[in-house]
């Protein structure tokens, strides 16, 4: 039975896709080493991706709203549409969170980009990066408005924990950045699961190196699509390639392509049996997702970087990146070329060391 005086921290990451569980993750990790009682509040998927990392972790359901992206390149209208619904789905997110305090006493409740995930009788945090939203051409005028909205979400909480450096190191940019800061929110430095000393860095996976490793990630159809045009791409051009398909619901299940002879398919890796394959490739392709940036800035690596159809953050920071880090390719691009190494060489966001903003010395004043 749990001590009564043991200190209780409820994380709640949205679930579209595996970035806000991932990068939550070494947060949950500081929590546990010293002495807090973690439970994860979240949709199946994720839960059992965290339970492959941690197979002792408490977790409760705490299902959100589930958002539906067009297989083609205009994906506004179709977002917009779901915009009323996303709205409820705060009150919902309230509710479900008042009873989860009821159960479990907490003194604390982390939200992870949940805008309904808080509570007013405990020290409630959101994580985000998100302060402005990116809008197409069209509609750019409106997202200064659309950022008072954030804002004002944001403030509704005790504290936010923004997961970038300051402006001149920022890897998040215009999204973190265009505008000041809420007077809440902290910069905590990126956020990476790779970000762990007690790593087993040295056994299983990979058994050998292929041309190009590719990991998958996104709601579909997209990510359905990208896995797709990357087969293609590796057989059209007689490439062996590591594709992570992203589907941590597929642990276990045998994948059988005969006709992918030098393609090998993973669902999904154990942190550092990933960590190690991305170390040992020259060649990486991957969605431009914060959360994979972040992971990419903490490993030194440069990858191409294929945006979800769009989808203006992913495009925006593909671009953002191009200037310094990485390299962008559309995705109808790539059956046009294979890809090769990104030459290396110091760049200025991978010399990029965290300062007084790492989450470790924000973590101290809960300690």
């Amino acid at each position: 039975m749990t001590a009564p005086e043991q200190p209780t921290v409820i994380f709640c990451p949205l679930n579209w896709g595996l970035g806000h569980i991932s990068r939550d993750l070494p947060l949950i990790k500081a929590f546990l080493a010293r002495g807090y009682r973690v439970i994860v509040a979240t949709d199946t998927p994720l839960t059992q991706w965290v339970k492959s990392e941690l197979p002792d972790l408490e977790t409760t359901s705490f299902y959100g709203p589930k958002i539906r992206y067009s297989a083609s390149r205009w994906q506004l209208p179709v977002l917009l549409m779901q915009v009323p619904r996303m709205a409820g789905w705060i009150s919902i997110e309230k509710r479900r969170v008042r009873q989860l305090v009821k159960q479990y006493h907490p003194t604390l409740i982390v939200s992870d980009n949940r805008y309904g995930a808080r509570n007013d009788s405990v020290f409630s945090v959101i994580i985000t990066h998100q302060l402005m939203i990116k809008l197409p051409r069209a509609l750019r005028f409106m997202e200064w408005l659309l950022h008072q909205v954030i804002r004002r979400l944001i403030n509704q909480f005790d504290s936010c924990w923004v997961p970038d450096y300051p402006k001149q190191h920022s890897l998040a940019g215009d999204l973190v950045h265009k505008y000041p800061l809420p007077a809440n929110a902290r910069l905590i430095g990126p956020l990476s699961r790779f970000d762990d000393e007690s790593l087993d860095w040295g056994t299983g996976i990979p058994s050998k190196t292929t041309d190009v490793l590719a990991i998958i990630s996104g709601p579909e159809p997209q990510r359905t699509l990208l896995e797709k045009a990357l087969k293609h791409n590796l057989q059209q051009f007689k490439r062996s390639g590591t594709l992570i398909t992203g589907r941590p619901e597929a642990l276990g299940l045998k994948i059988d392509e005969p006709s992918l002879c030098d393609i090998r398919l993973l669902p999904h890796l154990p942190t550092p049996h990933l960590a190690r394959l991305i170390k040992s490739h020259k060649i990486i392709i991957c969605r431009s997702g914060y959360s994979t940036l972040m992971d990419l800035h903490f490993l030194r690596k440069k990858a191409w970087l294929v945006a979800t159809p769009g989808q203006t953050e992913q495009v925006y920071l593909a671009e953002f990146h191009h200037k310094t880090n990485h390299r962008s390719i559309a995705q109808k691009d790539l059956n046009k070329q294979p890809l090769g190494p990104i030459e290396d060489g110091p760049s200025p966001l991978l010399s990029s060391t965290p300062g007084k903003g790492n989450f470790r010395q924000i973590l101290s004043d809960f300690f």
